[in-house]
């Protein structure tokens, strides 16, 4: 399993993962401007979603024979598997840190620690499930 994560291929998902989490971070800030934190971490997630999905299939898992609205299909189902971790975590952890006198920034630190919580998780699923190689229909 360790092999998994010291790949070439981990490496590629953590650059592709990393632009679209700093993406869907920007976007949480660009709509906190016109929403609650909670609704803009909420929506956001959907931005981070589309990017993940356009740039890890392109990049990360380009050999997988799954026909793509079915690795559409799975790809969603993970990450709705996953929006409560990053929503509840993001709300639990502005609250926390608020709680605790940090005023300045809480959302922005508090949404961005939650958006890295189902890496490990995330890559594992995509790779075995949503882009699987071996597609038996």
């Amino acid at each position: 399993m360790i092999k998994l994560f010291l790949s070439k291929q981990f490496a590629g998902f953590l650059l592709v993962g990393g632009l679209a989490a700093l993406l869907h971070w920007l976007a949480r800030i660009m709509l906190s401007l016109t929403m609650p934190y909670y609704w803009a971490v909420f929506f956001a997630y959907a931005v981070g979603m589309a990017i993940a999905f356009a740039l890890n299939s392109l990049y990360v898992f380009p050999k997988s024979d799954k026909p793509t609205r079915k690795q559409a299909r799975d790809f969603l189902a993970i990450n709705l598997i996953f929006l409560p971790v990053v929503w509840f975590s993001s709300l639990w952890l502005n609250e926390w840190l608020t709680g605790h006198g940090v005023l300045q920034y809480s959302e922005e630190v508090a949404h961005g620690i939650a958006i890295t919580l189902p890496v490990m998780a995330s890559f594992l699923l995509y790779k075995f499930f949503a882009f699987s190689e071996k597609y038996y229909g």
